[in-house]
């Protein structure tokens, strides 16, 4: 699979286009390993909040960093592509989060400019990027900003941040909680580097962010949530009903036991 450091260049050659890269959010060995055999799947995002609910803790840097971790680094031992891991807002320390994504196997990490569900100083994540970007050199920075979820700024504190960060050493500029396309065309317009935006069923089409020039698309705890209401629905059915409906689309046992020995 290569080393670190190539497979850290092999994530950031992704968002250098054409088209967008689309990285499904594993939160689990199985979720990850069953994405990677997809065609098309060229590298493995996590998602903190699916990843801390299957641990048992909100969103919202609940979950203690070295379990986070321990998934991430199962993640990136059972998969053959780039894994890069929602490490929301470095658990209280950036830096050391950071050496210990790479020492788990991530080659990428997210890194978000709240704190508690407040946005904080663009001149103090700047800080941290830096210091990120000079201890854990190798690693993709995905900046993610929360603007539109804590801020009231609206598109253009978006942009200034995200340039702010891009120009600190971050690799990708990531702009949640925005889905409307006329909105991503004005982020994908004033921002100078690589666009992720976060697709939901409201968002416009990957052709459409294609064109808009959006150059990373992820999911966030969405497909654990798909995956969770399809096992509330069997077992409603089940208990409910006493019918087995539900159970007729799944991934055959033998599926399975092949994708965790391979």
């Amino acid at each position: 699979m290569g080393s670190l450091r190539e497979q850290a260049e092999r994530l950031r050659e992704l968002h250098r286009g054409p088209r967008p890269r689309v990285l499904p959010n594993a939160w689990d060995v199985a979720s990850a390993v069953a994405f990677a055999t997809l065609r098309g799947c060229e590298a493995i995002a996590t998602s903190s909040a699916a990843v801390a609910a299957s641990l048992g803790y909100p969103d919202g840097e609940v979950v203690p960093a070295e379990e986070m971790l321990g998934v991430v680094a199962r993640i990136a031992a059972a998969v053959d592509v780039p894994v890069t891991a929602d490490l929301e807002a470095g658990y209280g320390d950036p830096v050391a989060t950071a050496r210990a994504s790479l020492e788990a196997g991530a080659v990428g990490m997210n890194l978000e400019d709240s704190r508690h569900g407040r946005l904080i100083a663009v001149e103090d994540q700047v800080e941290e990027i830096r210091a990120v970007r000079e201890a854990a050199a190798p690693l993709v920075l995905n900046a993610r900003t929360d603007v539109f979820l804590h801020g009231d700024g609206g598109v253009e504190e978006a942009v200034e941040r995200a340039n702010a960060y891009l120009d600190a050493g971050a690799d990708c500029a990531f702009t949640i909680g925005v889905t409307d396309g006329p909105t991503i065309a004005r982020l994908a317009a004033g921002i100078r580097g690589p666009l992720n935006v976060l697709a939901t069923p409201q968002s416009p089409p990957l052709a459409e962010l294609a064109r808009m020039g959006v150059a990373r698309v992820s999911v966030g705890s969405q497909p654990m949530r798909v995956a969770l209401a399809a096992a509330v629905r069997a077992a409603r059915e089940l208990l409910e009903q006493g019918t087995y409906g539900a159970l007729e689309d799944v991934v055959p046992s033998a599926e399975l036991a092949r994708l965790l020995r391979s």
